[in-house]
């Protein structure tokens, strides 16, 4: 790099970091409540002020980070995360407590694993477990009291709203890899998680619903192991919008030349046990909650 580091703002390694993560302008200007134009002139500036183009970008679209870019990223977000827990350590006392922590397992939850290391370090006297399992899953454990918070997902559907703190909301859709084809004499290949997740039996009612042969060609057990099933072209899946921006998934609207029904919406519900209140439980809820809204 040819330029001056320290002359980056926070608001360029902000946009930097979230175009990275999420591979595109768009999904980067979403997170950041921010106009994609906005987004790209962050950039634009920072590679102008460092020397070296830092995303490659084809009429707009993200394909990747440069090398510079890739070795920039850990350091930026180390930068956001300093600043973000030193302005949070001065805003909020150190608390004391234990926490019991259960979080889904059923999608790309490294944003939140970050959330929970942030607070554990803000609050070093704080002690923090976490386990993961199926949402429906933390449901029942949450019923038992063997964790105090569980951050699940749910469909969006027309009953009656289910107690939690709804923390995000997004579109689910149909997913494929690169080039899927799919043979019309064939059921249609489905990759699914295990019977537990909400998304498997949603996926085949709205295909039963318009009468679409399929079949099950792989059922996994965690999030990362259906999304390359999906990516190595084994079957079409149902995914959260914001996991196709990663990148290498397309999103499908038709197959066959049938359009495919839309998905109901997911949301990500942050559930309390009842009866358990003390300063560490809210503080954690507090917090967690004023990161992903």
């Amino acid at each position: 790099m040819t330029g001056d580091l320290r002359r980056l703002t926070l608001e360029q390694i902000r946009a930097f970091v979230s175009v990275a993560e999420r591979q595109s302008f768009t999904g980067a200007a979403r997170s950041q409540m921010r106009t994609q134009t906005a987004i790209t002139r962050q950039i634009r500036s920072a590679e102008d002020i460092l020397g070296v183009r830092l995303v490659l970008r084809t009429r707009g679209h993200v394909e990747g980070l440069t090398e510079a870019g890739t070795r920039l990223l850990p350091f930026a977000r180390k930068i956001l995360a300093t600043v973000e827990d030193a302005w949070s350590s001065l805003e909020r006392p150190s608390v004391r407590g234990k926490i019991r922590i259960g979080i889904m397992d059923d999608i790309d939850v490294t944003w939140l694993l970050r959330i929970v290391t942030r607070f554990k370090a803000m609050h070093p006297d704080c002690d923090v477990s976490a386990v993961s399992d199926f949402s429906v899953h933390l449901e029942r454990r949450l019923e038992r009291r063997d964790i105090d918070v569980a951050i699940i997902k749910r469909l969006v559907t027309d009953a009656s709203p289910a107690p939690g703190i709804t923390v995000r909301r997004e579109p689910l859709v149909w997913a494929a890899g690169p080039g899927f084809r799919w043979d019309h004499d064939r059921p249609l290949p489905l990759v699914v998680f295990h019977e537990s997740c909400i998304y498997r039996q949603h996926v085949l009612t709205r295909l039963d619903e318009q009468k679409i042969p399929h079949r099950i060609a792989y059922e996994g057990l965690s999030y990362a192991h259906v999304r390359s099933a999906v990516f190595a072209g084994i079957g079409i899946s149902a995914l959260a919008e914001s996991q196709l921006e990663v990148g290498g998934l397309q999103r499908l609207g038709n197959i066959g030349g049938v359009a495919l029904k839309a998905l109901d919406p997911v949301e990500i519900v942050m559930c309390v046990v009842s009866g358990r209140e003390h300063p560490a439980l809210s503080a954690f809820i507090r917090e967690t909650a004023n990161h992903m809204l």
